[in-house]
Parts: structure tokens; C-alpha cells; sequence
């Protein structure tokens, strides 16, 4: 009877090690954040994710923080600023030279609280139906989306630090 007893143990190998699969499918955490060094700072995490279309712009946004620039947000980039809780304007712009960004400039209120992650997507929504019309120039609309921590983290999945 060895041989069954054998054949047992490696079927409640194989069930555990599946169950450990599923659990994690269900959870997925592709990006994990690095953790908030200082006390009372919080984090934001600025990130343009894969998307139809978008690497078709070529173009990339100048982020700036109250003014002060943060870097260009490449497409499949994310840019990670740890810092003091509070308000600040999060703005993308083509106002710098290095910026080829001919989008329209928006603002958007990021509150930042001790202790958490803020998430905010750089969302473009190009319309396929304009790209016919206009012979191939298309339209878009371009805006900041706050994410809330599951859906940012996938979206963020396999996407690079601006600075690489």
C-alpha cells in the first residue's frame, strides 16, 4: 500500500500549492509601494498606464506640484513623491521645454494624508471617431482620475519609475 500513500502526498501537495494559486488570483498585487519613510508624509503616485492609443501620442506631460516640476510622465510611467500631508495643485502642462505635451493643461486638488498612498491616473480618452474624420489628428480628452489603491495598483502593473 506504499505506493498509494506516496500517490496521496503528492495529490495534497499539488491541492495545496493550487489553493495558494487561486488565493493569490484573487488578490493580485502587481505593484507594491515602497513604504512612507517619514511620520506624518504621505505619498503620491502619479501614473499614466498601458492603454489603446496611447502610445500613438508620443507625447509627454510636464507634472508639477504647486508649481514646482516634478518631471516629464512618459507613457507607462509613474512618477512617486513622498511628502508632507496637505493640499497641493497637481498640474500636467507643456509649459517647459523638454514638455512636447500639446494637450490641454489641467489641475487637480491632491490631498495627501499621513500615513497613505494617493493614487491619480493619467486618464486619455482618444476618439476613434475623430481620428477618422480629421485624417488621422486625434481628439482627446485628458483628465487626472484618483484611483482608489486596488484598481491603481493593477493599472500600475509592469509600469516604470520616471526616471528610468
Amino acid at each position: 500500500g506504499n505506493m498509494i500513500a506516496n500517490y496521496l502526498k503528492i495529490l495534497v501537495i499539488i491541492s495545496a500549492s493550487s489553493l495558494a494559486i487561486s488565493a493569490c488570483s484573487s488578490t493580485p498585487s502587481p505593484y507594491t509601494p515602497t513604504a512612507i519613510m517619514k511620520p506624518g508624509n504621505g505619498k503620491l503616485f502619479v501614473y499614466w498606464p498601458g492603454q489603446r492609443w496611447g502610445e500613438k501620442s508620443g507625447r509627454s506631460p510636464e507634472i508639477q506640484l504647486d508649481g514646482v516640476p516634478l518631471g516629464l510622465l512618459k507613457y507607462k510611467r509613474y512618477l512617486e513623491i513622498e511628502m508632507a500631508a496637505g493640499t497641493y495643485e497637481l498640474k500636467m502642462t507643456g509649459e517647459s521645454n523638454a514638455s512636447n505635451w500639446n494637450g490641454p493643461e489641467r489641475s487637480f486638488p491632491a490631498k495627501v494624508e499621513a500615513g497613505e498612498n494617493l493614487y491619480v491616473r493619467l486618464m486619455v480618452k482618444y476618439d476613434q471617431e475623430s481620428n477618422r474624420l480629421l485624417e488621422g489628428r486625434m481628439q482627446y480628452a485628458v483628465t487626472f482620475l484618483p484611483r482608489a489603491e486596488k484598481d491603481a495598483l493593477l493599472e500600475m502593473d509592469g509600469l516604470k519609475p520616471v526616471l528610468e
